[in-house]
């Protein structure tokens, strides 16, 4: 998988766990309604889509779509 198809999965989980649309990967994941509980449910769809383990502090720590994106990319397996 690209980094452009971690992207668009990535945008869409974001878009069905909160429910919202259009996300684009500038938006503040804060200001979009993320919480812990919809971290949680990221995570596994992360985890379960992209085979992509990452700890949960590093979503807390992701300001924007962007830089969740970014994370997801650094620990997917190449």
């Amino acid at each position: 998988m690209t980094d452009g198809e971690t992207e668009t999965e990535v945008l869409e989980i974001v878009r069905e766990v909160l429910d919202v649309d259009p996300v684009r990967p500038e938006d503040d994941l804060f200001a979009l309604g993320f919480t812990s509980l919809a971290i949680v449910k990221t995570a596994a769809r992360v985890r379960e889509r992209l085979d992509a383990e990452l700890p949960l502090s590093a979503y807390f720590d992701a300001a924007t779509v962007a830089d969740l994106v970014a994370a997801v990319v650094a620990v997917r397996p190449r």
